[in-house]
């Protein structure tokens, strides 16, 4: 009986998150590097948090300090968005507000064979970051194939950074 409650348990939190990975291609000051994004159910709550971890590795001599070369970004979006409803609806009314961000639909997109992939784009109030994403249903996780994050910092090397992601 425990292992059977063990197993439920188990199951209901595969079934609360999606997840997806990404191999981060080279960029300006770095030559690769990993991007995980995680969707968290939020309790009481129509929302998920989509939770990105990232790994970057620098090009050899770039005087970039570590903390710049992990970190963690946050996103909240409407639970809709966890399957293509959120994106249809999104083509249809052009621009949603949200809590903390606006998202923009930029079109569709054909990506080598996913054929009419949703382009956003996730424009945070905070003004310390954008992201860009394509989503297909078929994709596996989130449904995301492609990202692009722009960190925009104060730091005259990396001005407004770059970390583009392409699905694994």
């Amino acid at each position: 009986m425990k292992l059977l409650l063990i197993f439920c348990v188990a199951s209901l939190s595969l079934f609360a998150s999606e997840s997806s990975q990404f191999d981060i291609l080279p960029g300006k000051l770095h030559k690769g590097g990993f991007l995980s994004a995680i969707s968290k159910i939020q309790p009481n709550s129509d929302q998920i948090l989509i939770d990105m971890v990232y790994e970057i590795k620098k090009k050899d001599l770039v005087p970039v300090p570590s903390q710049f070369l992990k970190g963690n970004y946050q996103q909240k979006l409407p639970s809709i968005f966890l399957d293509e409803r959120g994106y249809l609806e999104l083509e249809k009314v052009k621009s949603m507000r949200l809590e903390e961000a606006k998202i923009v639909y930029l079109g569709r997109v054909t990506l080598g064979t996913l054929n009419d992939a949703h382009r956003i784009h996730i424009i945070p109030d905070n003004k310390k970051s954008e992201m860009f994403l394509t989503y297909h249903p078929t994709a596996p996780g989130l449904g995301w194939d492609q990202l692009k994050l722009v960190l925009h910092t104060n730091l005259p090397i990396l001005g407004d950074y770059v970390i583009e992601g392409k699905g694994k």
